[in-house]
C-alpha cells in the first residue's frame, strides 16, 4: 500500500472531489487528507506549520494538491531534503490573482524550482482552460517548471463542486500512474 497526501485549497478536506478520491483510491493508496486552519483565510505560515505537522518527511512521497495547495505542496518540498517525491496539481497556480488580492501575500514569492525539480521524480499538472479562479496558463507554467506531465481539459473549471467535480476519475488515474 501507498500512502499520499492531500492538500486543499481554500476549502476544506472535506470539500468537492477529496473524500471520493480517497475512497476510490483505496486500498492501493491511502489518501490522508490533511487538515489545514483558515482555509478561507489562508496564512502561509500557519499552512507551512499544518503540513509539516502531517506529511512525515521522506523519499517516495506523493503529494496530491488542488489551488492553493499546490503551491503549499511545492513550497513543501523545496523546504525538505527528499528524493523521489511524485506530485498530483489540480488547478494550479504560482503568481497573484488580480480578482484575490488578499491571496497575494500567501502567493509570493514564487518558489525556486530549480531546487524542487531535482526532489520530483514524476509530476502531473491538470488545468481546465475554462477556469474561473486561476488562468489555465499558470498552470502550463508550473508544469513546465516542473517537467511535468500537464493536463489541459477544454473545460472543468476550477474542478470544484460547483463544476460538477464530487467525483474526478482523471485524477485517480493519474494518482494510480503517479504513485507506481
Amino acid at each position: 500500500m501507498t500512502n499520499a497526501y492531500l492538500i486543499h485549497g481554500t476549502s476544506t478536506r472535506d470539500d468537492d472531489w477529496f473524500p471520493w478520491l480517497e475512497e476510490a483510491a483505496a486500498p492501493q493508496i491511502q489518501l490522508n487528507r490533511l487538515w489545514l486552519p483558515e482555509p478561507f483565510n489562508p496564512e502561509r505560515q500557519a499552512w507551512d506549520q499544518a503540513v509539516d505537522d502531517q506529511i512525515p518527511v521522506q523519499d517516495g512521497l506523493t503529494l496530491v494538491a488542488h489551488s492553493l495547495g499546490c503551491l503549499t505542496a511545492v513550497r513543501f518540498v523545496a523546504r525538505h531534503d527528499l528524493h523521489d517525491v511524485r506530485l498530483l496539481l489540480v488547478g494550479a497556480f504560482d503568481r497573484p490573482l488580480p480578482q484575490y488580492p488578499t491571496l497575494t501575500d500567501f502567493i509570493l514569492p514564487r518558489p525556486d524550482y530549480t531546487q524542487v525539480r531535482p526532489k520530483v521524480s514524476r509530476a502531473t499538472v491538470i488545468v481546465a482552460k475554462d477556469d474561473p479562479i486561476a488562468p489555465y496558463r499558470q498552470g502550463i507554467a508550473m508544469a513546465s517548471d516542473l517537467e511535468a506531465k500537464l493536463i489541459v481539459q477544454e473545460t472543468g473549471g476550477h474542478f470544484l463542486t460547483s463544476d460538477g467535480f464530487r467525483k474526478f476519475p482523471l485524477a485517480l488515474t493519474e494518482l494510480d500512474r503517479l504513485s507506481k
